[in-house]
């Protein structure tokens, strides 16, 4: 399914200078905490249900804003989250639930709009290491000429929560990002000099 509302999104992100945008979008009854990721590659559009019991779902969208249809694993978490089977009799057909997500979607990013990284740590389940760890604390630098490096899953979690210029800052000063429980309210950047 080509997504056009999120090449709109994507232009007017590249426009304010922000790789994610957080928003919410309404399905008939369900709702869905959204957020779009162009920091990930390929790009992802990530949807938690609201709800007692919130249901994940990821979706990679591919170049041309592209969204197989194809739900595979989801189809059924999916249906039980919009109440359609059972209810109505109606099936889930995934290009049509797709079509009508892509005309719900904003449009417009904004700077209000840019998640915290403890907020994409909740609306991202997929990001495993250190989950009950979503506040940025300080930057731990290795020694350039030992063996140590920021792991491969520290440095993902780098990009996911604090985007593309920590990463780099990370690589360039062979430091891992290190992370709270508690809000420490500091940015990567205050400790980066």
């Amino acid at each position: 399914m080509h997504m056009t509302s999120l090449r709109a999104l994507h232009q007017s992100m590249i426009a304010i200078r922000s790789d994610v945008q957080q928003f919410q979008v309404n399905r008939g009854a369900a709702s869905f905490d959204c957020l779009f990721s162009t920091r990930d590659d390929p790009f992802v559009l990530a949807m938690t249900s609201r709800g007692n019991a919130p249901k994940f779902f990821r979706f990679e969208v591919e170049r041309g804003y592209l969204i197989k249809n194809y739900l595979g694993g989801m189809y059924g978490d999916l249906l039980a989250v919009l109440r359609v089977d059972g209810t109505t009799g109606q099936r889930l057909n995934p290009l049509v639930f797709l079509g009508q997500f892509n005309d719900a979607l904003p449009t417009q990013a904004t700077a209000q709009a840019k998640p915290k990284p403890s907020e994409i740590v909740r609306l991202r389940p997929d990001i495993v290491e250190e989950r009950d760890k979503p506040y940025f604390d300080t930057w731990t630098r290795w020694d350039p000429q030992g063996n140590r490096r920021p792991s491969a899953e520290n440095q993902h979690k780098t990009l996911l929560l604090l985007g593309r210029d920590a990463l780099a800052f990370s690589r360039q000063m062979n430091a891992s990002s290190r992370w709270s429980a508690t809000d420490t309210e500091r940015e990567w950047q205050d400790n980066a000099r």
